[in-house]
């Protein structure tokens, strides 16, 4: 009978310990081959956003009136759909009427837009060098009233509030708007013609029933909360224009017509749009009145209304899953301004006001929706597999 060794509990240990030793050396080698390949997909990445980036700068001449096509698209269906809840006689109105009312109503707002923009950038035009050199007069007793540094402060101030160089640069972009109208109508046109094949497209994309049920529960959810958040913006923009209109006509300040517009378009820019409805009107009281008590009526009169409309109202309307991140905000409007200039910068919310809705639809991006989020809430939940 032959005697089997039983290994002594030093043995084991020894070979315990070269075991371990065996799966650290493993593990240490697999780290470091993984390493490159993150390191590689990181580049990767890189690259393909500078692509991305370059792309849509050089591409800014069509990309900029297709956004503006998808947002009237979107607002048209808006809309329509809001016509389509109205009863007449317990009767509701047919959906192609609806959309019919809403292209026709657009199509007038902005022509009486246009019509506005043009009238009144021409008047504020000729007007603006008078105003100029008012201003400079006016500054050294505004400098006086708050008993700042006279002569420092005014050589400074002058170099920045030319009121010339700001009114040629917003007479370009609104311009240069104006000019691709025509392009937006097309795209428009095409986008409402398209849309009644959606449902062909995805029958014939998806055989599975289930599926076919999942991705048109996903495509409603975006569609109505991109509805939704353009609707507010418009209807909020236009509540703060009016409201900017009426208060300078009272003051009986020079082109209230101009800053209500102007109220309304930059509205659409989140901080720095509001400060500048509010700091221009400002300054032409100022230069126009020649008075610092007025400047400071206008100034607070409009802060009023921006701050009641703006921080109250809107985000009342639209609920805590589009308030998107502050932060996120200020990186949209600098990353899009300096990819599409000035046009960038207006479109620069609703493009990310798109792409949060769309990602929170989907369990993969769904965290990252969360992150661009002001409070982390998502009203819709993500359609799940059965």
């Amino acid at each position: 009978m032959v005697n089997k060794k039983t290994p002594t509990s030093a043995q084991a240990t020894k070979h315990e310990k070269k075991q371990l030793a065996s799966a650290a050396v493993a593990a240490s080698g697999g780290a470091g081959a993984m390493a490159p390949a993150v390191a590689s997909s990181f580049a990767l990445a890189f690259m393909v956003v500078c692509l991305v980036v370059y792309l849509l700068h050089i591409a800014a001449a069509i990309m900029i009136p297709f956004v503006i096509a998808l947002c009237l698209w979107y607002l048209i269906n808006a809309m329509a759909r809001g016509l389509s809840r109205v009863q007449f006689a317990g009767l509701r109105l047919p959906r192609f009427l609806c959309f019919l009312l809403a292209i026709l109503g657009l199509a007038a707002g902005l022509w009486f837009i246009l019509n506005l923009i043009n009238h009144n950038v021409r008047l504020v035009r000729e007007a603006i060098p008078v105003y100029q050199a008012n201003l400079e007069l006016v500054l050294p007793k505004f400098l006086d009233f708050f008993k700042l540094e006279r002569e420092a402060l005014v050589t400074e101030l002058k170099q920045y509030i030319n009121l010339t160089t700001m009114m040629a640069t917003i007479a370009a972009t609104f311009t240069g708007l104006a000019g691709k109208t025509l392009v937006v109508m097309f795209y428009t046109g095409f986008l409402l013609y398209e849309q009644r094949f959606f449902e062909r497209k995805i029958e014939n994309m998806f055989s599975d029933p289930e599926t076919q049920g999942r991705v048109r529960t996903i495509i409603k959810n975006i569609d109505t909360s991109i509805q939704r958040y353009i609707w507010v913006k418009v209807v909020v923009s236009a509540a703060t224009g009016l409201l900017t209109f009426f208060a300078l006509k009272y003051f009986n300040v020079n082109f209230n017509q101009f800053w209500g517009l102007m109220a309304f378009v930059l509205n659409f820019i989140p901080y720095i749009g509001s400060l500048l409805a509010i700091a221009m009107p400002s300054v032409i009281a100022l230069v126009q009145f020649n008075d610092i008590s007025m400047f400071l009526s206008v100034a607070l009169t409009l802060s009023v209304i921006q701050i009641t409309l703006g921080s109250i109202i809107d985000p009342r309307l639209l609920g805590d899953s589009l308030n998107i991140s502050p932060i996120m905000i200020i990186f949209s409007l600098a990353a899009w301004g300096m990819i599409w200039g000035i046009p960038g910068m207006f479109l620069s919310i609703p493009i990310l006001a798109m792409v949060v809705i769309t990602l929170g639809q989907f369990p993969a991006t769904r965290g990252i929706a969360v992150l661009l989020t002001k409070t982390g809430n998502i009203d819709h939940e993500v359609p799940r597999r059965a």
